[in-house]
């Protein structure tokens, strides 16, 4: 029994989704992965704000000090101890490098002083404070 193929020079009108259900699908899994790695980039503080802001490259080491006195070494929050070891280890394989320190402007003064302190008994060479610029309504408000 023969079959007819009467029907094979009928174009076809359809689309073939199956591509770019695949790109949907690719593009799905990379904001998967990458989102939490976004999310987990910050410490959320409020950085003082000065008039005169050098710009400082964020190639050094970051020490942060939230407004509730934690402690984070980079994003790893340590304490006192901890990041004193931690900074010895990183001072003794490089000792020009750059100490920055982001405080909280609502934490406690004296954590501050503990934590600048420790750095130069190290023997850090290089230390900045981080801060933020005022804005032109703010420096406006001051004059």
């Amino acid at each position: 029994m023969a079959i007819s193929n009467h029907n094979s020079k009928k174009i076809m009108s359809e689309i073939n989704i199956t591509p770019f259900t695949d790109v949907v699908l690719v593009l799905l899994i990379i904001f998967m992965v990458t989102t939490p790695l976004i999310m987990q980039a910050g410490i959320p503080i409020k950085l003082p704000k000065t008039q005169t802001v050098q710009d400082v490259s964020d190639s050094g080491l970051t020490i942060t000090i939230t407004s509730d006195n934690k402690i984070y070494f980079g994003d790893v929050e340590m304490n006192r101890n901890h990041l004193e070891n931690a900074l010895k280890n990183r001072v003794l394989n490089d000792p020009n490098i750059l100490v920055i320190i982001k405080a909280d402007k609502t934490a406690y003064h004296g954590q501050v002083v503990e934590i600048l302190d420790l750095t130069k008994s190290i023997g850090v060479k290089r230390l900045a404070i981080a801060t933020e610029a005022k804005g032109p309504q703010e420096l406006k408000e001051k004059n």
